[in-house]
């Protein structure tokens, strides 16, 4: 072939290849530009209807510019368009929220959580600041990247003024009824002293005095309900000896249970740091209602033990036992669990103070029960003042290993081993299910072991989180298919299924007694 033939060759090579790059070029514009136009469709559908909604709607690009309102917030706000773009919203919250509002968006910008906060908005029309919730989620790629966020703003400034409104009459009533009763207290305390036990007018006195008594908790736990609502419940932390307050306060309550015997089991000899006032409170209320809730049964067993950092205390009954569909609502305010404990005298204040005084010490309440067998409260408090989630090793990549939670892309089976470990509360579910989370992205794979065998405690704060935000990033990242092994807590079961649904949308989810048969089914699904 000569010189001149071969260029000629070349020539032509060239002019295909050239024409295959403008035919590809083309058609990567074209699609660019539907893709645009689609995009750009899409959003004037959605400004469209987010005019109509009767909330206030915004979007916002991933680094948190807003960049839509819809014309209620305007309406309402009394800002132009252009104003409330141009960081217009700071103008109209209130002083006293701004920091907290916009540490919140900031922390939800960084993390790509959902956000969600309370804070108090001027309307326009009177020029009134009024209570509103806003929310916000992420809005995520293939490659679970936010690409906008899609906020609403609703009033709740009703709904606010009635809850102020109830806290401040119990508050006022409480400190009100207490004069009264002291004066009462007096009095019969005077005539128990003059009256002789023999006689049957002591009886009726001493009767009396009982009653006095239990109306003197009640506007007790009235007061600590308004105080806990007004933030105004005060703590006053300092080290003491656990084990020693609680063998004193099974001591002084074993002279008023009747013929129930408190036996205290085991008792680890520990110092913790806390509100003792407080935790004494929480002690009484649970061995009170062990014996209330037990007519029948004749024993409270007691134990307190430390576990991975944490002292655990339960108090078991063996008495009527709450129904499994009633103990996700157990410590709520003024809640009892059904009519059967109507016959049991109280205002259902005492669990929900209960679990206030925990929360407020970075710990955890929670309930393992049987309707008819019994009840075991638990309690857990960090030793450390908090509980620590350690990160032990990792390649980024394949595996993370920390003290709470292990996590093992399986080549083999194309899928993630999880196994959940200890005591878990918000943080370290948050923070295992995000590393799971990257994990899936980073290994391309569309099944999950989740393994909670190992579970304990209470982790139910962070159900919400994980249903509405957690499982559908899973589902965003590819994955269609999760095998959750129970844990043997009733408790955390339950939290189970507040996070997942059984099906949600592409994604199948099924719960488990056996570790074997959730790989059966895992192993069996196609993907």
């Amino acid at each position: 072939m000569t010189e001149h033939s071969q260029l000629l060759k070349e020539i032509e090579f060239l002019k295909a290849e050239r024409k295959l790059l403008t035919e590809r070029i083309a058609l990567l514009e074209s699609q660019q530009e539907n893709s645009s136009s689609n995009v750009f469709t899409d959003q004037m559908m959605l400004r469209t209807v987010a005019d109509y909604l009767p909330v206030m709607v915004w979007t916002a690009q991933p680094d948190g510019f807003v960049d839509f309102v819809n014309k209620g917030y305007t309406a309402y706000c009394g800002q132009t368009t252009a104003e409330a773009l141009s960081d217009g919203w700071v103008h109209i919250v209130f002083a006293d929220d701004l920091d907290a509002t916009t540490r919140a968006w900031q922390i939800a910008i960084e993390t790509g959580n959902a956000y969600e906060i309370q804070y108090r908005l001027k309307r326009a029309s009177d020029n009134s600041f009024r209570w509103h919730q806003a929310r916000a989620l992420p809005i995520s790629n293939a490659q679970g990247q936010t690409i906008q966020w899609f906020g609403t703003i609703i009033d709740i400034h009703e709904q606010k003024e009635t809850e102020a409104a109830k806290d401040e009459f119990l508050s006022i009533a409480s400190h009100e009824l207490r004069t009264p009763l002291t004066s009462a207290k007096a009095l019969i305390d005077l005539s128990k002293r003059m009256a002789d036990p023999a006689e049957k007018v002591f009886q009726f006195v001493d009767r009396a005095a009982g009653q006095l008594k239990r109306l003197e908790r009640l506007i007790a736990d009235l007061l600590d309900v308004s105080k806990i609502h007004a933030g105004k419940m005060v703590y006053n932390k300092e080290s003491f000896d656990f084990s020693a307050v609680l063998q004193d306060t099974i001591s002084l309550l074993q002279s008023t249970a009747g013929d129930h015997q408190l036996l205290l089991e085991q008792n680890d000899a520990v110092t913790i740091t806390g509100d003792q006032g407080r935790i004494e409170q929480v002690i009484n209320n649970l061995i009170s209602n062990a014996i209330k809730y037990s007519p029948d049964a004749n024993k409270v067993v007691i134990r307190s033990s430390v576990q991975h950092d944490n002292l655990v205390v339960s108090v078991q009954d063996f008495g009527i036992g709450i129904n499994e569909e009633n103990l996700n609502r157990i410590f709520d305010r003024y809640y009892r669990a059904d009519n059967s404990y109507m016959r049991f005298q109280g205002l259902g204040l005492g669990l929900y103070i209960a679990a206030e005084i925990i929360k407020r010490h970075n710990g955890s309440l929670w309930i393992e029960s049987e309707a008819g067998k019994g009840s075991t409260f638990y309690f857990l408090l960090p030793l450390n003042g908090k509980q620590y989630f350690i990160d032990i090793d990792t390649d980024n990549q394949t595996f993370y290993k920390g003290n709470f939670i292990t996590i093992n892309y399986n080549e083999q089976m194309h899928w993630l081993d999880v196994n959940w470990l200890g005591y878990q509360n918000y943080d370290s579910v948050k923070k295992g299910c995000l590393i799971m989370l990257d994990l899936l992205r980073k290994n391309k794979c569309a099944k999950v072991l989740n393994d909670n065998t190992h579970v304990l405690g209470n982790w139910s704060e962070a159900a919400d989180w994980g249903g509405e935000y957690w499982f559908p990033a899973m589902q965003e990242a590819g994955l269609k298919h999760f095998a959750w092994i129970y844990s043997p807590s009733t408790f955390s079961r339950l939290s189970a299924h507040k996070s997942i649904d059984i099906t949600m949308g592409k994604v199948t989810a099924q719960f488990f007694d056996s570790l074997s048969e959730a790989k059966q089914w895992l192993a069996a699904q196609a993907g």
